[in-house]
C-alpha cells in the first residue's frame, strides 16, 4: 500500500479505534508520521505549541535511548530525534488523554510494546474492514499509516517534500519519491513562475473549505438560547459565505416518497416546495443511505452543483444538509468530507439540544410505543418464553452494539441462552442473579435496539418492558418537540411500531439539594460514619492516603466491619445517583 489510505479509509479507521489509546495510535501514525517504536516513546512532556500560532502542534521524538529521561537536566527536544507537526485536534487529544489518565511528563502516551502497536492497528484494521465491507483494507499497517501521513502532506497539501521528509524522519528525498506524482511541462513552468514548487506558502485551509467552517460557527451560535435552533442557524451561516447561494435542511417521511424542508436560508421554502425538493433530488439518497450525495446540476438547485450530507446522531437521521454552489464550480472533495462532518456535528447538537430541553423543562410529553417485530430480542424472548422482561438498564459498548441488563420472571438463564443462540445480533449471555421463578442477565445486542432508537433522538427512556411477544416502551420528549420524527426514526427499525399513548406531563427538576438529602436519608448512622470517614482519610484519593486498615483502625472497628459498612453506604449511595439520573438523564440508565 505504498499510497496510503484514502481520506474516507483513513477517517473509516479513526472511528474504528475501540479504545481511546487506540485511537491514538493510528492518528500518531498517520497524522504525525510517527514510526512504530517511536509511538511508544512519545509522552506530554514532548508535545508543545509552536510559536507561529497556527493552532496545531509541535511533538519531540526522542530518540531510543531514552531522550527525556537521561537525567542530565537537558529540555526533552534537546535529546530528540526530529520535531513532527501535530494538527490542533490531536493535540487537544493527547492533552486530554495524559490529563484524564494522570500521565507525568515523561510518561508515554502508549506504554505498551512495538509489537502490541502493531498489533492495535491491525485489530482496528480488521474492525474498519469488516465494518466497511472492505473499504478500509485490512492488512493497514503501522508503516501504511506513515505513507498516508506522507502522501496526505505532498499530495493533498502540496507542502515541500524538503519539510515532510524532516516531519518524518526519512533518511533521503528519494525515499519520498513514490508519494510523488510526475509533473508535465506546463505544471512546471507555472510553479516556478509562481515561485514554488508545491505552493508551499498556501493556507493549508483554502477558500472553499473555509467557508464550511462558518456552519461549524452556527452550531456554536446555536448554544445560545436567544439564537435559532442549529437546525435553522448552521444554513444561515454557510450562505453568509459567498461559496454557497443556498443551504437548506430536508427531513424525510418513513414511507421514504416525501421530504419536507425544515430549515432554509437563501430561498424562501415556498421557492423549494415549487421547484420540486419535497417530491426528490440528491437529498433523498442521502437520507436513505447514510451518505453524501453531489450533484452537477437538479431541477430543485436550478441547475447548479450541490451536495446533500445525512445530519445524523448514530443511528438517528435528523435529515440531510443540502448546499447550493453560488459560482458554479462542482463541490470539491475537500469540501465534500468537510461537509459530511458537520452534518454529523449537526446531528449530536439537534440531539443534544432535545436532551437539553428535557433537563430543564417542567414539562414533557410521555409518549408510549409497541412493537411486536420478532427482531426485538425482548419481544423475541418474550414470545419464545412466555416471560416478562425488563430493561434495567443499557450500556453502550461501540457504535453499533449495547449490552442489555435484564430482569427476568417466568424464565430461566438456560431458556434464555437457547433464544440468544438462535438470534441474530445477540451474543454473549452473562447471568448476574438467580432467583426462584426467574433470573437477572445481562446480553450483548449488536444492530438498533427501540431504545436505542429513541434515545438517539433526543428522548428520554422511562420504562421498557416484554410481555406476549411485544415490547412497550414509554419515554419522555421536550414539551412541544414534534413526535413524527421520532416514530419515523423508530419504525425504521421496526416497521410495525405504533404510538398508542402521548400525554402532557409535568415533571419538576430536583434541585441539587433535594438530593443530595434524598440520598443521604438512605444511610445508617454506621454506614455513613464509615463513608465520611474513608473519603476525608483519602481512601478514595489516587494514590490512597490512608488503606482500609488504617481508616477501621481509626474508627476503633475491624477491617471486616468496616468494609461490610463502606460497600452497603456505596451501594445506597449508587442506588440514590442511578435511581434518579435515570429520571433526568437520557444518556444514563438507557445509554444509546
Amino acid at each position: 500500500m505504498p499510497d496510503g489510505l484514502t481520506a474516507d479509509a483513513y477517517d473509516a479507521l479513526v472511528t474504528a479505534a475501540e479504545t481511546y489509546r487506540a485511537g491514538i495510535v493510528v492518528r500518531l501514525a498517520g497524522e504525525a508520521g510517527l514510526r512504530t517504536a517511536e509511538i511508544t516513546r512519545v509522552a506530554p512532556g514532548h508535545l508543545r505549541e509552536p510559536d507561529t500560532g497556527t493552532g496545531s502542534g509541535l511533538l519531540s521524538v526522542p530518540v531510543e535511548s531514552g531522550g527525556a529521561g537521561d537525567g542530565d537536566g537537558r529540555d526533552r527536544r534537546d535529546a530528540a530525534d526530529r520535531e513532527t507537526t501535530v494538527p490542533a485536534s490531536l493535540a487537544a487529544e493527547l492533552r486530554r488523554y495524559a490529563e484524564n489518565t494522570g500521565l507525568d511528563e515523561d510518561e508515554p502516551f502508549v506504554d505498551v510494546t512495538p509489537r502490541r502497536v502493531q498489533m492495535i492497528v491491525s485489530e482496528t484494521a480488521a474492525r474498519a474492514a469488516e465494518r466497511t465491507g472492505g473499504a478500509v483494507p485490512s492488512d493497514v499497517t503501522p508503516s501504511d499509516l506513515r505513507a498516508t501521513f506522507a502522501r496526505r502532506l505532498l499530495v493533498d497539501r502540496g507542502v515541500s517534500p524538503h519539510v515532510v521528509r524532516e516531519a518524518g524522519g526519512w533518511e533521503t528525498m528519494g525515499s519520498l519519491d513514490e508519494y510523488l506524482d510526475p509533473l508535465d511541462g506546463d505544471a512546471i513552468a507555472e510553479a516556478v513562475a509562481d515561485g514554488s514548487d508545491g505552493d508551499e506558502t498556501a493556507d493549508p485551509i483554502d477558500g472553499h473549505v473555509s467557508a464550511v467552517l462558518s456552519g461549524f460557527e452556527g452550531i456554536a451560535d446555536a448554544s445560545d438560547a436567544e439564537i435559532d435552533p442549529p437546525i435553522a442557524a448552521v444554513p444561515n451561516r454557510l450562505t453568509d459565505a459567498e461559496r454557497w447561494s443556498e443551504a437548506w435542511v430536508v427531513r424525510g417521511w418513513t414511507d421514504g416518497e416525501r421530504t419536507e424542508v425544515v430549515g432554509a436560508a437563501g430561498v424562501d421554502r415556498e421557492v423549494l416546495v415549487d421547484r420540486g425538493v419535497a417530491d426528490g433530488g440528491p437529498w433523498r439518497d442521502a437520507l436513505a443511505d447514510g451518505e453524501p450525495v453531489a450533484s452537477d446540476g437538479h431541477p430543485a438547485t436550478g441547475g447548479r452543483p450541490s451536495l446533500a450530507v445525512p445530519v445524523r446522531y448514530r443511528e438517528a437521521t435528523h435529515g440531510a444538509l443540502c448546499v447550493v454552489a453560488a459560482n458554479g464550480a462542482p463541490v470539491t472533495d475537500d469540501e465534500r468530507r468537510a461537509l459530511s462532518t458537520l452534518g454529523t456535528c449537526l446531528g449530536w447538537a439537534v440531539t443534544a439540544a432535545r436532551w437539553h430541553d428535557l433537563l430543564h423543562s417542567d414539562a414533557v410529553t410521555e409518549v408510549e410505543f409497541r412493537t411486536a417485530d420478532q427482531g426485538a430480542f425482548i419481544a423475541r424472548t418474550s414470545a419464545a418464553l412466555g416471560c416478562r422482561i425488563e430493561l434495567d438498564s443499557t450500556v453502550s459498548v461501540d457504535d453499533d452494539a449495547s449490552r442489555f441488563y435484564l430482569t427476568v420472571d417466568d424464565a430461566r438463564p438456560q431458556g434464555i441462552a437457547d433464544v440468544v443462540a438462535n438470534a441474530d445480533g445477540v451474543s454473549d449471555l452473562r447471568v448476574v442473579d438467580t432467583r426462584e421463578g426467574g433470573c437477572a442477565v445481562s446480553v450483548r445486542v449488536e444492530g438498533g435496539s427501540a431504545v436505542r432508537a429513541l434515545t438517539e433522538h433526543g428522548a428520554t427512556v422511562r420504562d421498557a418492558t416484554g410481555s406476549d411477544g411485544a415490547v412497550r416502551v414509554v419515554a419522555d420528549l421536550p414539551e412541544g418537540a414534534g413526535i413524527r420524527p421520532v416514530a419515523d426514526g423508530l419504525r425504521k427499525r421496526f416497521p410495525d411500531a405504533r404510538l398508542t399513548s402521548k400525554e402532557s406531563v409535568s415533571r419538576p427538576p430536583v434541585t441539587e439539594s433535594s438530593l443530595r438529602e434524598g440520598v443521604t436519608d438512605r444511610f445508617t448512622d454506621r454506614q455513613w460514619a464509615a463513608l465520611s470517614a474513608a473519603y476525608h482519610g483519602g481512601y478514595f484519593d489516587w494514590p490512597r492516603g490512608s488503606t482500609a486498615e488504617e481508616v477501621a483502625d481509626a474508627m476503633g472497628v475491624s477491617s471486616p466491619t468496616f468494609h461490610n459498612h463502606l460497600r452497603k453506604a456505596q451501594r445506597a449511595l449508587l442506588d440514590g445517583l442511578f435511581e434518579e439520573e435515570q429520571r433526568r438523564d437520557p444518556s444514563n440508565r438507557y445509554a444509546p
